[in-house]
C-alpha cells in the first residue's frame, strides 16, 4: 500500500472550526446541567475534599502528589495520577474553588470537548469523510455511557488520557506522512504528549496499541514475499522511525513508578469490589466474558446505567450454560465476542475502518477487560470511555451500510425518485445523538449528590453490597449534617445497612478478608445511634441496640485483623523485615467500638479499644483527647493529663486539649504554676514540677507508642525534643528504641 501524503482530503480550515464549534454546542448541551455547584459524589469527596494536598500551592504539597498514590491518604490503590491531582490542586488552591465544584466541571467539560474534537479528527485519518467523521465524534461525545467520566469530577483522569492516546495517535498519524527530519517534530509532540498523559492515567500507554493498530491496516507495504517475515520488516521500520518515541516515556513511568511503590506498602485489591481475586482463571475469565456483554448491551441501549457494580451483582459463572440464565448469558457473550472480532478479521481489507474501529474497542478495553490480568473492579462504565470510540465508529459505518442496503428496497422504482441514502443516513445518525444527549443529560443529575447517585444505583444494581452501604452513608450523611444533627431516616439507613450485611455474608465466614469491613462498621455505627434515640426514653432497648453494635463492630474487627494479616504476608513476601512492618487497619473500627463500650459503661475495653485506634493512626490527636475524656469519666486525672500532653506534643495548636488541660490542672496542681495566663491565651509552663513531669512521661509513652507503630524516626525525634528541650532523664528512654526492633502488639 503506497504512504499516504495527506492524512485527509482538503476542506480547509474553515470547516474544521465550524466542526469543533459544532461539536462543543453538542457538548455544552448534553452536560450543561452539570456546569454548576453539584456537590461532591461518589470518590470525589476522598480525592479531593480529603486529600490535605490540594489546600494549598506548597513544594511540600506538590512533592507529596509525585511521591504518594493517586489516593493518599486514604488508601494505596497501585494508582500514579500525579498530573490529574495537580489539576484538582489547580482548581481547589489556585483558582479557590476548594469545594464549589462549579469550575471542576468546567474543567472536565473542556477535556471532552476536546476529545471530541480529536475523535472527529480520528476518523478523519481512517475514513477520510466528512460527515461519517462528524457523525462519530458526535455520537462518542453524547452517548450516555461516558457520563461516569465527564459528570463525575474525578473522571477526568479518563478525560485527559483520552486526550494524550488520541492526540498522540495523530501526531504518530502525521509524521507517517512526511520523511527524513521533518517527522522529528510531530515525534518529538508525540513523546511529550504521552509522557503528559501517562501521567495523568496509566492507561495512556495504549496509543503504542493505536499506532500498531494503524500501521497493520493502512500501512503495510510488501517488502519480503513471505508473509511472517513482510510483517517483521515492516514492523521493525516503524519501531525505527516511530514507535522509539515512546521508549523514553515508558521507561520513565516504569522507573518512576517502581521508586513510589517499592516504599509504600502493597496495593489494597479488595475481593468484593472485583470477586474474580478469588475464584478460578477459567472462571474469572468466563465471568469478564459475561461482562463484556454487558457493555455491549449498555452501549446498544444505556437506559439502566449504575456507578457500582461491586459483589454480588455480577454473580460468577459456574458453567451450566443452559441450565442456570446468568451462566447462558456468559455464552451468548462468547458467542457475540467472538462474532465481531470475525466481522473485524473479515474486513481487514475491504472496510478498513470498521476493523480498526472494532480493534480499536478491544484494545483500549483489554487492560481494564479482567481478561489478561485482575484489576480492582469487576465492571464500571467509565471503562468504555476510550471504548466508546471504536462503538461510535462502528455505529456510524453500520447506519450508512443499512442504509445503503435498505432505502433501495424501500422505493424500488425510478432511482431518480428514491431518497438519498446517505441523507436518511444522517437524519437517523442525528435522531439517535439527540437520543443519546437526551439520555446523558438526565443521567447527569444522578452525580448530583450521593443520596441521589445511590437511590438509582440501587435501583439498577440491587444485588450489589456497596449500593445498599453507600445509600445507607449518605443518608446518615445528610441526616448528620442537620443543624442540630437529628436522624429521621435511621429506620431506612440501618435496613440498607442490613441489606449490605446480608449480601457480604454469602461470602463464607470462614474467609473474613473477602467480607468489607466497612459494612459490619458502618452498621455497627447506625446501631449506637439508634441506641442513642433510644437511651432517654428506653434504656432497655437502647442497651439491646448498643449489645447488636458491639457484635457487629466485632465481626469489622475480624475482617480487620484478616486484612492486616494479608498486608504483613505480602510485605514479608517482598523481602521487608518482620520489625519493619507496621499493623495496619481500620482505626475507626476501634474507635466507634470504643464509643459504645462507654454507653455500656465498660470503660476498659473502651480503652483498649481507643488503645488500638491509636496503635493504627498514633498521630491522630483526637483519639487522645478521647481518651483523655475516658480517663476523666474513671476519676483518673493525671493520666488524662498526660494523654493531653501529648496531644499537645503532636500538636501544639490544639487550643481544647490545652484548654481541657488548664481545666485538669485547676484541680489537682497544688503549686498553681501550671498554666500561665496572658490574657485570653494559655501557656503551659514548662518549670513547673508538675508540667515537667507530666511532659517526660508523656514524651516517653508517645516514644513506646510510635516504636509500637513502627514509626520510629518520630520516635527519635520526640526522644531527642524530650531530653533537649525539657531535659528528662535520660533513664526514662533507656532502650526504648532498641535498633527497630521492638515487637508491635498484635491486631
Amino acid at each position: 500500500m503506497a504512504p499516504k501524503k495527506v492524512l485527509w482530503p482538503s476542506m480547509g480550515r474553515v470547516r474544521h472550526i465550524a466542526v469543533a464549534l459544532a461539536l462543543g454546542m453538542v457538548v455544552l448541551l448534553t452536560f450543561s446541567n452539570t456546569l454548576r455547584n453539584t456537590g461532591f459524589a461518589l470518590d470525589n469527596k476522598f480525592i479531593i475534599l480529603d486529600d490535605p494536598r490540594l489546600r494549598k500551592d506548597t513544594p511540600e504539597n506538590r512533592g507529596l502528589i509525585f511521591h504518594q498514590d493517586y489516593w493518599w491518604p486514604k488508601a494505596v490503590s497501585g494508582l500514579y495520577r500525579p498530573l490529574t491531582t495537580l489539576s484538582y490542586m489547580f482548581n481547589y488552591s489556585i483558582l479557590g474553588n476548594a469545594n464549589d465544584s462549579t469550575d471542576y466541571h468546567w474543567v472536565n467539560f473542556l477535556a471532552h470537548w476536546l476529545d471530541a474534537v480529536l475523535v472527529y479528527f480520528l476518523a478523519l485519518v481512517l475514513m477520510e469523510t466528512f460527515w461519517p467523521a462528524v457523525f462519530i465524534a458526535a455520537l462518542f461525545a453524547t452517548h450516555p455511557i461516558v457520563t461516569e467520566s465527564v459528570s463525575n469530577i474525578v473522571g477526568r483522569a479518563d478525560l485527559f488520557a483520552a486526550a494524550a492516546i488520541i492526540g498522540g495517535f495523530l501526531c504518530y498519524a502525521k509524521s507517517t506522512t512526511v520523511e527524513g527530519w521533518r517527522k522529528v517534530p510531530w515525534l518529538v509532540a508525540l513523546m511529550l504528549i504521552t509522557t503528559v498523559g501517562e501521567f495523568c492515567k496509566e492507561s495512556a500507554v495504549a496509543v503504542l496499541g493505536l499506532m500498531a493498530l494503524y500501521d497493520f491496516l493502512y500501512r503495510l507495504q510488501r517488502k519480503r514475499p513471505n508473509w511472517l517475515a513482510n510483517l517483521v520488516a515492516n514492523f521493525r521500520e516503524f519501531a525505527i522511525k516511530g514507535y522509539v518515541a515512546l521508549a523514553p516515556p515508558f521507561v520513565f513511568l516504569w522507573i518512576v513508578r517502581s521508586r513510589i511503590f517499592e516504599k509504600l506498602r502493597p496495593p489494597e485489591l479488595p475481593f468484593v469490589d472485583n470477586p474474580m481475586i478469588g475464584w478460578s482463571f477459567w472462571t474469572a475469565r468466563m465471568t469478564a466474558i459475561k461482562v463484556i456483554g454487558k457493555y455491549f448491551w449498555l452501549l446498544l441501549w444505556p437506559r439502566h446505567l449504575s456507578c457500582d457494580y461491586s459483589f454480588n451483582q455480577i454473580p460468577k459463572v459456574t458453567w451450566q450454560f443452559f441450565g442456570r440464565w446468568e451462566d447462558f448469558k456468559a455464552l451468548v457473550a462468547l458467542i457475540c465476542v467472538v462474532a465481531v472480532i470475525v466481522v473485524a478479521v473479515r474486513n481487514f481489507r475491504r472496510n478498513k475502518p470498521l476493523s480498526f474501529f472494532i480493534l480499536l474497542f478491544f484494545g483500549t478495553f483489554l487492560p481494564t477487560s479482567n481478561l489478561v490480568f485482575i484489576i480492582g473492579s469487576i465492571m464500571a462504565e467509565r471503562f468504555m470511555y476510550l471504548p466508546s470510540i471504536g462503538f461510535a465508529g462502528c455505529a456510524v459505518i453500520a447506519t450508512y451500510a443499512v442504509c445503503r442496503w435498505i432505502v433501495p428496497r424501500l422505493s424500488p422504482g425510478n432511482p431518480s425518485q428514491r431518497a438519498n441514502p446517505q441523507l436518511v443516513a444522517g437524519v437517523v445518525l442525528v435522531l439517535i445523538v439527540t437520543a443519546c444527549g437526551m439520555r446523558s443529560y438526565r443521567r447527569n443529575s444522578a452525580w448530583e449528590n450521593d443520596v441521589e447517585l445511590w437511590t438509582r444505583a440501587v435501583q439498577v444494581c440491587p444485588d450489589s453490597f456497596k449500593t445498599h452501604k453507600s445509600l445507607a452513608y449518605a443518608l446518615y450523611e445528610r441526616d448528620q449534617d442537620r443543624n442540630p444533627p437529628a436522624f429521621p431516616d435511621i429506620g431506612r439507613i440501618i435496613e440498607e445497612g442490613q441489606k449490605a450485611r446480608a449480601i457480604i455474608e454469602e461470602i463464607p465466614a470462614n474467609k473474613p478478608l473477602y467480607r468489607a469491613s466497612i459494612v459490619y462498621l458502618h452498621l455497627g455505627a447506625y446501631y449506637r445511634i439508634q441506641g442513642d434515640l433510644l437511651a432517654p426514653t428506653d434504656p432497655k432497648s437502647a442497651r439491646s441496640w448498643y449489645e447488636k453494635s458491639i457484635a457487629t463492630l466485632k465481626e469489622a474487627v475480624v475482617s480487620d485483623h484478616a486484612f492486616n494479616e494479608d498486608n504483613r504476608n505480602k510485605e514479608l513476601a517482598r523481602g521487608r523485615a518482620p520489625n519493619q512492618i507496621p499493623d495496619i487497619g481500620n482505626q475507626e473500627i476501634y474507635s466507634n467500638l470504643a464509643l459504645t463500650y462507654t454507653r455500656l459503661g465498660q470503660f476498659q475495653d473502651a480503652l483498649n479499644a481507643y488503645s488500638m485506634a491509636r496503635h493504627l493512626t498514633p498521630t491522630s490527636t483526637d483519639l487522645y483527647l478521647n481518651i483523655a475524656s475516658l480517663y476523666l469519666s474513671t476519676n483518673h486525672p493525671e493520666e488524662a493529663a498526660v494523654t493531653l500532653v501529648q496531644a499537645l506534643l503532636i500538636d501544639g495548636n490544639r487550643k481544647d486539649a490545652l484548654s481541657a488541660l488548664a481545666e485538669i490542672y485547676g484541680k489537682i496542681d497544688r503549686e498553681g504554676c501550671a498554666v500561665v495566663k496572658n490574657g485570653n491565651e494559655l501557656r503551659l509552663n514548662a518549670d513547673c514540677a508538675i508540667v515537667h513531669n507530666h511532659l517526660c512521661s508523656a514524651a516517653s509513652g508517645l516514644v513506646q507508642i510510635f516504636v509500637q507503630a513502627k514509626q520510629f524516626d518520630l520516635a527519635r525525634q520526640m526522644q531527642h525534643a524530650a531530653l533537649q528541650n525539657y531535659h528528662c532523664p535520660a533513664g526514662l528512654f533507656q532502650n526504648l528504641i532498641p535498633n527497630q526492633t521492638t515487637t508491635s502488639p498484635t491486631l
